[in-house]
């Protein structure tokens, strides 16, 4: 009781702090978002980033050096996340480690027959409870929304929030009047999305996301944020569930993409 007394204290505290003008400037240039929250979530926003960046360790691999403006692209990305809570700190979450492009995970699967087959996977995120690793190269062309509904930021991010119930299983935390029901409903609609790629018309989102339950939240929470007209075009119901979970409506601040 006495930490989370003084954490809050702290967090509240950094907070305050001055934003320094730089970073909004590293925000403009790479936060494409950032443009259209209203005076209120922008400074909600920064607040929030102060927190997280203070709290969190930064790294870079493969001689990759970590700047001021590599940690705020990152935090004002995940922070767009958080605009619908009070709280939401990812609080096990210490490090983010920064790629200069994909890295590689290794990947194992149990065979039939028995034995289990292994392979080098190439990743551009990865998402553990301690850790986030990220391409950079990635990591701007979604915040600056050069790749459609695309984010790895807000995906690895939407996995890290699915975990904070106790596993990654495709349910995030809920409010409590939303809980029943509402994963039989994600099911139905990732159904719905496999017979649209069976069948080959579009769909709003990559089809990585049918691989899993936990891979469908995550892509289907890029696209919620990344491209929220084209989510609720394809899926109106989809829409609901994650605005549910997400606890905000992106909708009514990113304008229409469409053509």
């Amino acid at each position: 009781m006495l930490f989370s007394w003084w954490r809050a204290r702290t967090r509240h505290r950094v907070g305050l702090s001055p934003f320094p003008p730089a970073w909004d400037e590293f925000l403009r240039r790479g936060v494409k978002q950032v443009q259209w929250l209203s005076a209120e979530e922008l400074s909600r926003l920064r607040r929030w980033m102060l927190v997280f960046l203070a709290e969190k360790r930064f790294a870079g691999c493969r001689g990759l050096d970590i700047d001021d403006e590599m940690r705020v692209t990152i935090a004002a990305q995940a922070g767009l996340v958080a605009l619908g809570f009070d709280e939401l700190w990812f609080d096990r979450l210490l490090s983010v480690v920064v790629h200069p492009g994909e890295h590689r995970a290794r990947r194992s699967e149990p065979l039939a027959g028995g034995g289990e087959l292994e392979w080098d996977e190439p990743r551009v995120g990865q998402a553990a409870p301690d850790c986030l690793m990220l391409s950079w190269p990635d990591t701007v062309d979604g915040g600056r929304m050069r790749d459609g509904p695309r984010s790895v930021v807000i995906h690895e991010c939407a996995h890290l929030f699915d975990g904070l119930d106790g596993e990654m299983d495709g349910i995030p935390p809920l409010p409590a009047a939303a809980a029943p029901g509402w994963a039989a409903a994600m099911h139905a609609c990732r159904l719905r999305f496999e017979v649209a790629l069976d069948e080959g018309r579009s769909t709003a989102f990559d089809e990585y996301a049918a691989e899993s339950e936990v891979e469908f939240f995550a892509v289907a929470s890029e696209c919620f944020f990344q491209d929220p007209h084209r989510l609720l075009r394809h899926d109106r119901e989809l829409y609901g569930l994650l605005a549910t979970a997400w606890r905000q409506d992106p909708k009514s601040r990113v304008p229409s993409q469409r053509r």
